[in-house]
């Protein structure tokens, strides 16, 4: 068991940082001069040193001012997981700029949002991600092509954006010397990390350097034990703060390796992490599972690894994973990208998300109606505290040690606040997950409050995915919600669509439709066809009962369809493949 007294050696160290001036591109200078020569970075058949590294990040530094970047610019930053990404978000951070990491996977309306709310003065595309990005440029020029730098690495689209820059043949006249200074501070921006939140488009949360070197010593040195002999394996996007935060932060802070996968796959994961010889991985739950449903093999535990860090791990796998692979320990946590409220499971307490390393804690859970969506509140109109095994939702006090950034927007940030909770005038940060605790002070992940669901690793806001189906050809009402299935991690996508009179529901065209404007993830796995939807008293959409009855024909006698990756269409659900889906004999 953790002591106390490392729990408290630990948060004075965090309070002490608060203090002080740390930043990325201060520790990759530090890093340069004290590991020199020793491998920083692995990517497929590549080897960088923490020298080389820096030198890199400076050539970026350099190039984009004298391209006028300078402090406070943003630059949209799209690109898949390689060496390039991590030096820019480097070099760009050596000027005071803001990288805003957008999402790979988005298309369409949802791209064009994330990059008009970033800003940006101008945009690094990769070329993997041209195609996308031009065909929303298309729609919507969200800046001038000439402030976009195409950055190659892989043969891509054959036609470059019109206008747009070459970035690699800028950067071979650009220097590697330290670039001019720039006064910075912890407390300064330097990436926008999108999140779904609860409802609507993604919302920009801003991380600012003391963000990141807190996640590379609280994640990376306390919790997962990271040093300068290991080895971080990350099959996770750098767009997002598992990727960015975590990994990045707990290599480079800590003077260890990081070996990074271009994306996650479950036919090559154990082959990168015993060829890099990787000690340690990052995961998600679904990657877990993923590796876990792949026939066993010989080599199962044919590696290095010794422990993982992690969240979204379900109970039902965590013995059966960690037995099969031969994982000593598994550090599984709670935290958002925006969010004060984090815990630990230090104690290999399988289900848990373990404990807050915080002494007072700031968490608090509180009593909540999920059915009305509101707090419940005593007689003098303050929130509830919930007793152990008891639900409720989890908030997180706002103070100097803990605070809340924000996001772009002063009106969403203001969304996630929570005053008045247990006496006037206090402020918390509300969470949006519905957890609960045992006798022994362990959380426990339940759910997310309201209409988002999580699925693949990600949020899905019913809500954005509605106002995009609604666009289809023939729909008149649309409501989208998530149902369980089992053997998965979250919950799949289901909508339930009334069409327009004289209408008829095609299910290629609406398979051929979803697979452009929506990111995979985001996809609904089931169609249900509803002659009218049930409306309240407010016109707010009625859905208990649709996800009640889900995807099963027996409890259903609408039109229900699957959709079917390998046939690329949605085909009807009938009881012979409501069991395969059930059995896991379908891939969803």
């Amino acid at each position: 068991m953790a002591s106390l007294n490392y729990y408290r050696m630990f948060w004075n160290y965090i309070k002490l940082l608060v203090k002080k001036d740390k930043t990325l591109g201060g520790t990759a200078d530090e890093m340069a001069a004290r590991r020199g020569g020793a491998t920083f970075l692995y990517f497929e058949d590549e080897k960088i040193s923490f020298a080389e590294f820096n030198r890199l990040a400076n050539r970026r530094a350099n190039l984009f001012h004298e391209h006028g970047v300078g402090k406070g610019d943003v630059v949209a930053l799209m690109m898949e997981n390689r060496p390039e990404y991590l030096t820019t978000l480097v070099g760009l951070s050596k000027l005071g700029a803001i990288s805003a990491g957008i999402n790979t996977n988005l298309t369409g309306a949802a791209l064009i949002h994330s990059l008009k709310t970033a800003q940006g003065k101008k945009a690094i595309i990769g070329t993997e991600c041209l195609p996308a990005f031009k065909e929303a440029m298309a729609q919507e020029q969200c800046l001038p092509p000439e402030e976009v730098y195409l950055d190659t690495r892989w043969e891509a689209d054959t036609m470059p954006l019109s206008g747009s820059r070459n970035l690699n043949e800028l950067l071979a006249q650009a220097s590697e010397e330290s670039p001019p200074g720039v006064s910075l501070s912890s407390g300064d921006l330097f990436m926008y990390i999108y999140t779904s939140g609860t409802t609507g488009m993604p919302k920009a949360a801003r991380i600012n350097h003391l963000r990141w070197y807190g996640a590379g010593l609280a994640f990376g040195w306390y919790a997962w034990g990271v040093r300068e002999t290991d080895i971080i394996y990350c099959p996770l996007p750098l767009y997002h703060s598992n990727g960015a935060l975590l990994a990045f932060g707990a290599a480079l802070r800590n003077g260890a390796a990081l070996a990074l996968a271009r994306r996650f796959s479950a036919s090559s994961f154990w082959r990168d992490v015993r060829g890099y010889g990787a000690t340690c991985f990052i995961y998600i739950g679904e990657v877990l599972r993923y590796l876990l449903n792949r026939p066993p093999e010989p080599t199962d535990k044919d590696h290095a690894v010794t422990r993982i860090l992690g969240n979204g791990l379900r109970p039902d796998i965590w013995d059966a994973f960690k037995e099969r692979f031969g994982i000593a320990h598994i550090r599984e946590f709670y935290a958002s990208t925006e969010g004060n409220a984090y815990t630990f499971n230090l104690d290999n307490v399988p289900g848990s998300v373990g404990k807050s390393l915080i002494k007072p804690s700031n968490l608090h859970l509180v009593k909540y109606d999920v059915e009305n969506e509101e707090y419940i509140r005593g007689e003098k109109g303050f929130c509830q505290p919930c007793e152990p095994g008891e639900l409720g939702e989890l908030l997180g006090k706002i103070k100097g040690t803990t605070p809340f950034s924000g996001y772009t927007s002063d009106e969403e940030s203001e969304k996630k606040l929570l005053r008045n909770v247990f006496k006037k005038g206090d402020v918390f940060f509300k969470t949006g997950d519905l957890l609960k605790t045992d006798e022994a002070g362990n959380f426990y992940f339940i759910d997310r409050i309201g209409d988002t669901f999580r699925w693949k690793g990600e949020n899905v806001s019913t809500h954005e995915v509605a106002e995009i189906i609604s666009t289809f050809p023939g729909v008149e009402i649309v409501t989208v919600y998530g149902v369980q299935v089992p053997g998965t991690d979250g919950r799949a996508g289901m909508a339930a669509v009334n069409m327009e009179a004289g209408t008829n529901f095609d299910s290629n065209a609406f398979y051929q439709f979803t697979a452009i404007a929506l990111p995979s993830y985001a996809q609904p796995a089931f169609v249900r066809i509803r002659p009218e939807l049930e409306v309240t008293g407010t016109f707010k959409l009625i859905k208990t009962g649709l996800k009640i009855a889900g995807y099963d024909p027996g409890q259903v006698s609408d039109p229900l369809f699957f959709r079917d990756s390998e046939k690329q269409s949605y085909v009807p659900v009938d009881q012979a493949l409501y069991g395969k889906i059930r059995s896991g004999s379908v891939r969803i």
